[in-house]
C-alpha cells in the first residue's frame, strides 16, 4: 500500500491516486467543493519539502497525490483540482543537477504544461535554482526554491485557486462572444449582399444613355457615399423638341434616403397624358406637386428633399428651370466665365404652401450648364461670401468647365475618386452638366 508522506499530518486528508478509483475520488471532491482547497502534489519522492508540510498542517487542504507526470496530466483529475503544486528532485538518477534536465524529464514537463494550461491551472514548481513564471515558456509553471515560507506557498495556491473560476467565466465568455461574433459576421455579410442588390437596382433607375436633340449634350457623376445614395437624377426625352431633367438629394445619404429617391422617381411627372393629347408640365409645378406629395407624407426625423427640375426646348434652346432647397446652378459661358444662376424655392416636404418660381436663360453654343449636389461643393466652390453675395470657384473646376462636357465630368469623377476620403465619402456626390455644342456637326 502506497506510504503516507512524511511529516505529513494526520488530520490532513490524504487521497493516492494509485489506490482511490477515480470515481470514488471524484464524489469525494465533491463533497468538499467549497470546503478545503484542493492540492494535487506531484512528487515522485515521499520527502516533501518543508514548506509544502508546514502548508498542510497550517490550512484546510485536501491533498491530492501523484507519482508520475501520467497520472498528474488524468483531464478528469486536473478538472477537480484547485492548485498544483510540484516537487522537483534534487538530482536525476544521472547525479546531473535540475538545472540540466534530461530530454525525458523535459518532455514530462512540457506535457504536464499543456495540461495544467488546458485547465486554466498553474502549477507551483518547488525548486533548487530560478524561479519566476516558465513554461517553461507559457506560464504553465511558477518556480519558487523549496524553503519558501508555507504562507508566501499558501499565497501563491490559494490565488491560483481564486483566480482558476474567473478564468473559466473569462473562457465561456470569450467562447459566447465568439459565437456571437459569428452570428453578426453572417448577419452583416447578409446585409451587405442586401445592400449590393439595393445599390444595384437604385443605379438601374438612372439613365444609361442621354438622349440627344439637336445641340444639346448631357453627362453626369454619380458617387454614392454608401451601397444606396440619396441621390437621384435623371434626363427623359419629353417630346420631339423638349428634354427634362432634374437631380434630387434626399437629406442624408443610406438606407432611408435611398427609399425616398425611389419616391422621387416616381412622382417627377414631366407631363400629363390624356387620351389623344399631352401637356408639359412646368418646373414650378414639377417641384410644387412634388413638394406637396412629400409633405403630406409627415415624414419623421426632419427628412426633406431638395431637387432642382427644368426644361430645355431644343428649338430656341431656352432652359427652364426651378430649385427647391438646392445649390444654385451654374452658368458657363462659352470662355469659361462661371456664375450662379439664383433662383428662390425653399425645401421639400417641409411645408406644403412652398412655391418654386421658374427661371429661364438660353444656351449659346459653348455654353454649359451644371448642377450638383452638396455633397461634391468643395471641389466646386473655393470661397463664398454670404454677405456681399460673391462666389469664388476653385482654381481646378475653372480649368475644368473649359472642357467638353464629357471630359469635364470624367476628369471631375476621376479627381474625386483620388482624393483623401473618397473611399468613405461623407455625402453623396453628384453633377449633371448640359452642354449646347458650338455646331450641330460631329
Amino acid at each position: 500500500m502506497p506510504r503516507r508522506p512524511e511529516g505529513l499530518p494526520p488530520a490532513v486528508p490524504f487521497l493516492h491516486l494509485e489506490d482511490t478509483p477515480l470515481a470514488t475520488l471524484s464524489e469525494q471532491i465533491k463533497s468538499t467543493a467549497t470546503g478545503p482547497l484542493r492540492l494535487l502534489v506531484l512528487s515522485e519522492s515521499e520527502e516533501w519539502p518543508l514548506a509544502l508540510r508546514e502548508l498542510l498542517a497550517t490550512h484546510d487542504i485536501t491533498v491530492l497525490k501523484a507519482a508520475s507526470v501520467y497520472q498528474a496530466c488524468d483531464p478528469s483529475l486536473l478538472s477537480m483540482t484547485d492548485a498544483v503544486v510540484v516537487c522537483d528532485p534534487a538530482s536525476d538518477p544521472g547525479g546531473r543537477t535540475n538545472a540540466n534536465l534530461t530530454e525525458a524529464r523535459r518532455a514530462s514537463r512540457e506535457l504536464l504544461g499543456d495540461a495544467l494550461l488546458a485547465h486554466r491551472l498553474t502549477g507551483v514548481v518547488l525548486s533548487e535554482g530560478a524561479t519566476g513564471r516558465q513554461r517553461l515558456d507559457e506560464g504553465a509553471f511558477l518556480v519558487v526554491p523549496p524553503d519558501v515560507p508555507a504562507d508566501e506557498l499558501w499565497g501563491r495556491v490559494a490565488t491560483i485557486r481564486q483566480y482558476r473560476p474567473l478564468f473559466s467565466q473569462f473562457e465561456q465568455q470569450v467562447a459566447n462572444m465568439q459565437r456571437l461574433g459569428k452570428r453578426l459576421n453572417q448577419q452583416f455579410v447578409a446585409v451587405d449582399q442586401e445592400l449590393r442588390l439595393a445599390s444595384r437596382l437604385q443605379r438601374d433607375f438612372l439613365p444609361k444613355t442621354f438622349p440627344e436633340v439637336g445641340d444639346i449634350r448631357f453627362a453626369a457623376m454619380y458617387q454614392p457615399a454608401a451601397w444606396v445614395s440619396g441621390d437621384m437624377y435623371d434626363v427623359a426625352r419629353l417630346d420631339e423638341t423638349h428634354l427634362g431633367f432634374y437631380l434630387a438629394d434626399a437629406v442624408g445619404h443610406g438606407i432611408a434616403a435611398g427609399l425616398l429617391t425611389m419616391f422621387i422617381k416616381q412622382d417627377v411627372v414631366g407631363k400629363r397624358i390624356d387620351r389623344n393629347s399631352y401637356t408639359l408640365t412646368s418646373p414650378s409645378e414639377v417641384l410644387a406637386n412634388l413638394n406637396v406629395d412629400l409633405a403630406r407624407q409627415e415624414l419623421p426625423n426632419c427628412q426633406f428633399v431638395t431637387a432642382l427640375y427644368g426644361i430645355i426646348d431644343t428649338r430656341d434652346n431656352q432652359l427652364t428651370f426651378a430649385r427647391g432647397g438646392h445649390p444654385h446652378p451654374i452658368h458657363v459661358t462659352a470662355d469659361g466665365q462661371c456664375n450662379e444662376v439664383l433662383t428662390v424655392g425653399g425645401l421639400l416636404g417641409v411645408f406644403a404652401e412652398e412655391t418654386f418660381p421658374s427661371t429661364s436663360l438660353v444656351l449659346r453654343p459653348g455654353e454649359k450648364f451644371i448642377i450638383y449636389s452638396d455633397g461634391i461643393e468643395d471641389s466646386i466652390i473655393a470661397h463664398r461670401d454670404r454677405t456681399q453675395g460673391t462666389v469664388e470657384y476653385t482654381e481646378f473646376f475653372r480649368e475644368l468647365v473649359r472642357m467638353p462636357i464629357e471630359t469635364c465630368i470624367a476628369t471631375l469623377s476621376a479627381q474625386v475618386e483620388h482624393t483623401e476620403g473618397s473611399i468613405a465619402p461623407d455625402d453623396d456626390m453628384t453633377v449633371v452638366g448640359i452642354e449646347r455644342r458650338s455646331c450641330s456637326c460631329g
